[in-house]
């Protein structure tokens, strides 16, 4: 009995030792565009004293002509909800198309594009696009796009639905059911992209 209580004892320092464990949260989306489905849209958020990363991956194919590949990649780190840090890659038929690095340096945000460096002047951001997907915009009037190192306006269109206007001319609207994301829609003059949850 002394033996049995002296392993459990033992078991539970070492799961212990290993600190708080972290909260995971991560949706699926299927993506379609113009009806057709063209791939996968995961988001990701995990947590842990204080800090969360959230993930976002895509993964589609499609092309009239010739099918082309496209995989993108976004780690954006927040440190006491405000956002520290993030890295954008994209692929095009499994090569690396580009790569960014957005960094707070105690002033300001600092985006690395290759050899090019962009001073971004703007507070701590609290909202962007990566956790959009786990908090709706309720009372909120902007979102920071990691992608465009820059504050987009947010808008309430319906209850639950929102409405956000591109630097490139395109639109995305957001629908939630119970705080999270259910379906966007990238709407673009060539087409329309949905994302549709599927957990």
């Amino acid at each position: 009995m002394k033996k049995l209580l002296f392993i459990l004892v033992s078991a539970a320092f070492v799961l212990n030792s290993f600190g708080p464990a972290a909260q995971v949260e991560d949706f699926t989306y299927s993506v379609s565009m113009d009806g057709k489905l063209i791939g996968t849209y995961a988001v990701s958020k995990t947590e842990i004293e204080g800090r969360s990363t959230f993930r976002v991956e895509t993964n589609t194919a499609a092309g009239l002509i010739g099918r082309m590949e496209h995989r993108f990649v976004m780690l954006s780190s927040f440190n006491n909800k405000k956002l520290i840090s993030a890295d954008l890659k994209t692929w095009v038929n499994q090569e690396l198309e580009s790569s960014s690095v957005l960094q707070w340096d105690g002033k300001q945000y600092i985006k690395h594009e290759g050899e090019k460096l962009t001073e971004i002047s703007c507070d701590l951001v609290d909202y962007s696009s990566a956790s959009v997907f786990f908090e709706e915009p309720i009372d909120r009037e902007s979102l920071f796009y990691e992608k465009y190192g820059k504050e987009l306006m947010v808008s309430q269109v319906e209850t639950h639905k929102y409405e956000v206007k591109l630097p490139n001319g395109g639109i995305e609207r957001y629908a939630y059911k119970n705080g999270k994301v259910r379906e966007v829609q990238f709407v673009q003059t060539f087409a329309t992209i949905t994302l549709q949850a599927s957990n």
